[in-house]
């Protein structure tokens, strides 16, 4: 077969064609990587932690310790002394630390509402609900700790609890946010 300019054609048209889009896909590439992530893209996370004897008051007093700015707290029963202390320490270090508590804590002889706010903790008691039942903790705009774990004792040492931690997820965060802070707006 002879070669002509029409069978040349597509050949040459597929070719550059071809190192055109390799040409702008590496350039893509290498303005991408230059220009970085932004620093409100930070990947996000997900991890789960499971009682008993499996860590989760270790790995909430971790969170705390990591706090920079904020920590908002909702849980239904709060007797360790463990965490309690973490938060104390975290309001000592002018991290903003909110406790709201089920009503039923006010009369609860091993709550640590009384330990909290004696160590410059703001609490709260939601009583605008049956049971105020959720566990939830909020840290620093960025990290949601959440799932059936109370801050209790019996909750590390003998039921089957978890905890699930969802870190930089500014939409999930937002969400979790507002309800705290509608929760914490219709109680004293």
């Amino acid at each position: 077969m002879k070669v002509t300019s029409s069978t040349r054609s597509p050949h040459r048209f597929l070719f550059l064609s071809s190192a055109v889009a390799a040409i702008l896909w590496m350039a893509h590439g290498v303005s991408s990587a230059a220009a970085g992530p932004k620093s409100d893209e930070r990947e996000s996370s997900i991890d789960v932690v499971f009682s008993p004897e499996g860590g989760c008051a270790d790995r909430i007093i971790a969170e705390i310790e990591s706090a920079r700015s904020s920590i908002h707290v909702q849980v239904y029963i709060f007797t360790s002394d463990q965490i309690a202390d973490a938060l104390i320490k975290a309001a000592k270090r002018d991290i903003r630390v909110d406790v709201l508590l089920d009503a039923s804590q006010k009369k609860k002889r091993y709550s640590k509402w009384k330990k909290l706010k004696q160590g410059g903790v703001s609490v709260r008691f939601d009583e605008d609900h049956a049971t105020a039942n959720n566990k939830i903790m909020l840290v620093d705009n960025t990290t949601i700790v959440t799932g059936s774990y109370n801050f209790s004792k019996a909750a590390e040492s003998r039921n089957a609890e978890n905890i699930v931690i969802i870190k930089n997820n500014r939409s999930l965060f937002t969400k979790f946010r507002e309800n705290f802070e509608s929760h914490w707006e219709h109680s004293d």
